[in-house]
């Protein structure tokens, strides 16, 4: 998490268990190496109470760090969930009647205020002792010396004195809290920053990324920072006004702090030890079979590794994805399929697979699997759902290697061994087949043979999901040449960095002979 100062002269930074503080010039440039790092335990930010205090909170209490001397200064029990604090009072969502409301509460008295009105509040835009915008599930709401006005919007952003809005159907706007009128531009995109002479950031959904635009007061579109690929969260204007600090990330790059210049669009990351950058090219694509992301390193060995992310009501979306990023930094050309069933592409697509686990979705990776297949290796990885399917196509003449996390491999114990919502998910997600045993039977990987080589299989000794009885079966009954179990409880990698680095030794052997050939060339 970043937050830059009220001055935009100092970035706030967070990592486990540290708060770090850097100075940041007018045009956004620092270097992170000077990042001054502070204990900070199991402090979280909740925002800049001052230009010189951070506030902080963690369960039932909340605090000041004064960025000065680099200390803690206060700490305060509170009850609620603290969204500002200004070093005298605090805002605090508390749950009234099951609803979230919000409160005023003042550390050094005790007392905490009702704020009426305020039910169902979701967020907090600008808040001091004369105002408040907040975001409920009505809407957002403006109060102002005690007046109150609903304005027609779905959201808000910004402390003022100018707010980001978002009207109905993605319509960006402002809204001046010294006059108490919004101003709307034409055009679609959520509202999401502003800055003090009124240049609005916006965000809107296209083509299967996140866009933004910097508006100015006129609605003239005057920069469109674009990342190379992924997406950009935690965007703020620098105190210039021609650029953009915030974070970066894709499935093949983890997430750093890197500077848009919002005329040229361009990206630069800051400078300090953050992720080591390799040059990838991307492209979102329509297969025969379904839409897919490409991630090819530039100077890569070739091989390709076919990706299938969890679900099955899901996609591959554009954050991080460790083992993604470890095969395109290892040279592998890594391709995201989104098979039937996947979310973003239309409610047909979505549910095309509802009563048909192990159909449509196969068809659909087997077809793509002989595309690709030629003369480079080609492997096929799959996390849970995506891990079911992997095992369902895998063949020997399809795939040179396979490499899965958490699979569900019989359907006929996962449905039951599931408890509550699960198991009611499952019966629906599985329709009639769910009454059917014999073809449950027929679509699990543990009752099918398995002939395709050199398959490894990973899970949590604990997962909450899909038991680790799943692969403990498998294994027992078909075999793996590698089988890794992790401690924990979740259903993701406890260690990911050692999952991540299995996958890639695993795969790593399939590229010898082709090294071993170009050496002796």
């Amino acid at each position: 998490m970043t937050m830059l100062s009220p001055g935009g002269d100092l970035l706030a930074l967070t990592r486990p268990g540290e708060v770090g503080l850097v100075d940041v010039a007018p045009d956004g440039d620092t270097h992170l190496a000077a990042t001054d790092w502070i204990p900070a335990g199991d402090w979280h930010l909740a925002g800049w109470a001052t230009p010189t205090l951070l506030a902080l909170r963690r369960r039932g209490e909340l605090g000041l760090l004064d960025t000065g001397h680099r200390m803690l200064t206060s700490t305060h029990p509170v009850v609620g969930r603290t969204l500002r604090y200004n070093g005298e009072e605090a805002l605090i969502a508390v749950v009234r009647d099951g609803r979230p409301m919000l409160c005023v509460h003042r550390p050094d008295d005790g007392s905490y205020r009702l704020l009426d009105g305020t039910e169902g509040v979701r967020s907090v835009a600008a808040w001091d002792r004369n105002t408040l915008v907040f975001t409920s599930d009505r809407g957002v709401t403006l109060i102002q010396d005690g007046d109150r006005i609903d304005l027609d919007a779905v959201s808000a952003a910004g402390d003022g004195p100018l707010v980001a809005l978002t009207g109905e159907g993605e319509l960006p706007g402002v809204l001046d809290l010294a006059t108490g009128q919004a101003r709307w531009y034409a055009g679609g995109g959520a509202g999401i920053a502003v800055s003090p002479s009124g240049l609005l950031l916006t965000m809107a959904w296209t083509d299967h990324r996140y866009v933004h635009r910097v508006l100015d007061r006129d609605g003239h579109v005057i920069g469109t920072p674009v990342p190379d690929h992924g997406i950009a969260t935690d965007l703020s204007f620098t105190a210039d006004e021609r650029h953009l600090l915030g974070r970066h990330q894709s499935p093949a790059a983890s997430p750093a702090l890197v500077r848009w210049d919002i005329h040229s669009g361009r990206m630069q990351s800051l400078p300090g030890r953050q992720r080591e950058e390799i040059t990838v090219r991307w492209r979102h694509r329509e297969s025969a079979q379904s839409p897919e992301w490409l991630y090819e390193p530039e100077n890569g060995h070739g091989g390709v590794v076919l990706h299938l992310h969890g679900g099955p009501r899901s996609q591959l979306r554009q954050i991080h994805e460790p083992v993604i990023a470890a095969l395109v930094d290892a040279g592998w050309t890594v391709i995201g399929m989104n098979y039937p069933g996947s979310s973003g592409y239309g409610d047909s697509f979505r549910d095309v697979v509802v009563g048909d686990w192990g159909g449509a979705d196969v068809a659909a990776v087997v077809a793509r699997l002989r595309d690709l297949r030629g003369d480079r290796p080609l492997c096929l990885y799959g996390q849970s759902y995506g891990a079911y399917l992997a095992l369902l196509a895998a063949a020997p003449e399809l795939v040179d290697a396979v490499a899965v996390w958490a699979p569900v491999t019989d359907v006929n114990a996962l449905l039951e061994s599931a408890t509550g919502l699960h198991r009611q998910w499952l019966r629906t997600e599985l329709g009639a087949l769910a009454e059917d045993p014999d073809e449950l039977r027929e679509r699990s990987p543990i009752h099918r043979p398995f002939t395709a080589p050199r398959l490894m299989i990973g899970h949590s000794e604990g997962d909450d999901r899909v038991p680790v009885g799943q692969s403990r079966a498998f294994v027992e009954r078909l075999g793996a040449a590698r089988y890794v179990e992790q401690q924990g409880n979740g259903h993701e990698p406890a260690d990911m960095a050692a999952w991540t680095a299995a996958v890639v030794a695993h795969l790593a052997d399939l590229m010898a002979p082709t090294v071993r050939e170009e050496v002796s060339a």
